[in-house]
């Protein structure tokens, strides 16, 4: 009995150590378009994180469905929220599918990166 008692504690405790790695790595919890989303004319891209990132390391890049990168202003970090950046967008965007590409530096530097998708109306 007790070596089985032992051997589950064991299994736990070695769980909790292989994963807690993986939760110290900032992801991303809230992006404005929505992630597959539908929007009339978003006049910039909010991306927030579960982690503060650092500006400087950290970047994003808008493509249209023909794959092209998107001149966008300039990144920044919201003054109040270090945990979340706003890309400003330089016109209107047409109808049409949009990728998101970013990768962040979190203030614990860990780096990371990912991508989503949404849609923009007439």
């Amino acid at each position: 009995m007790l070596t089985r008692l032992s051997a589950a504690m064991l299994a736990l405790f070695a769980g909790g150590v292989v994963t807690t790695p993986l939760e110290a790595h900032p992801t991303l919890k809230f992006a404005s378009p929505a992630i597959d989303g539908t929007v009339a004319a978003p006049t910039e891209i909010k991306l927030s994180f579960s982690e503060g990132v650092i500006l400087k390391f950290s970047s994003v890049e808008l493509k249209d469905q023909t794959g092209k990168t998107l001149t966008t202003g300039k990144l920044a970090t919201d003054a109040k929220d270090h945990k979340q950046l706003i890309v400003p967008l330089q016109g209107p965007l047409a109808a049409g599918t949009y990728t998101v590409k970013w990768n962040v530096v979190s203030v614990d530097t860990h780096r990371v990166n990912g991508s989503y998708s949404f849609k923009v109306d007439p």
